[in-house]
């Protein structure tokens, strides 16, 4: 049996190198920079689809069956999505304003995001945190996939060559992955954010198809880094509430685990 150390150190292979296939196999297709609104709707993200058959595959070999594959226990805990839920109705409904995407970009934008909300949340809610809470204590634990989730974002500099937005990204994921672990941990399902994760990115796009499309002015990042931390700020504070004291996050490390109390209903 693979010992928990062994174990986190395979799943941070894995992590790096399906980082390596997402964002390389996007930099072979693209021979200049390109806006991740462009990347996202003008074909199917064919490297997001390589990379998440990676991990799938390195999943099955390895028989590492506890990435949350599984409907939430109990199933009132669905209740603690009603603050994304909220984030979702607000830019939903901003996007049916704004949005400037014809059909087939819509759906373009639909798969791709699909994709990238299922690799995204199966490399880090999945395979690292199925590593690391039983390598690690809580705390590093959750910071560390939450860390990871955001640091890989910085990236995005090599496709867009904006390396102040990327880091502004990285901070926005750092601060929702917060939420999204916290969630995943209180689920105890990873199915719930893989759709959250999903319908966040395409309400996101379909948002910003409707920006002015006109090169962004040196220092913009300063008003992309305000604006990003009062949308993802609330997430992260509810995310950290969410999994505030050992009662309710018990069973983090074990996703089989059903705790006395959860029969009448999760402590919100």
């Amino acid at each position: 049996m693979t010992s928990p150390r062994t174990r986190l150190a395979l799943a941070l292979l894995t992590v790096a190198i399906w980082a390596t296939i997402t964002l390389g196999s996007t930099m072979v297709v693209q021979s200049s920079t390109i806006s991740l609104q462009e990347l996202i709707t003008r074909g199917l993200a064919w490297g997001v689809a390589g990379a998440a058959l990676f991990l799938m595959l390195v999943a099955w070999l390895a028989r590492w069956h506890d990435l949350g594959f599984r409907k939430p226990q109990p199933m009132a805990s669905l209740k603690l999505l009603w603050l994304p839920a909220l984030y979702l109705l607000a830019l939903g409904a901003t996007a049916a304003l704004t949005g400037r995407l014809g059909i087939t970009a819509i759906i373009m934008v639909a798969i791709n995001t699909a994709m990238v909300g299922f690799s995204e949340e199966l490399a880090f809610r999945g395979i690292l945190w199925g590593a690391v809470r039983k390598a690690l204590p809580f705390w590093p634990g959750f910071l560390l996939v939450s860390a990871a989730f955001g640091s890989v974002h910085i990236f995005n500099a090599f496709i867009t060559g904006e390396l102040a937005g990327a880091s502004v990204q990285a901070l926005n994921a750092f601060m929702s992955g917060c939420a999204y672990l916290a969630i995943r941990i209180r689920t105890r399902s990873i199915i719930p954010i893989m759709i959250i994760h999903a319908t966040w990115d395409f309400v996101v796009f379909l948002t910003g198809s409707g920006a002015d499309s006109a090169p962004a002015s040196p220092d913009a990042w300063t008003s992309q880094l305000l604006f990003g931390v009062m949308l993802t700020g609330p997430l992260f504070l509810y995310g950290l509430w969410l999994v505030r004291n050992e009662q309710v996050r018990a069973g983090w490390r074990d996703d089989s685990f059903t705790h006395p109390t959860s029969q009448q209903g999760e402590q919100p």
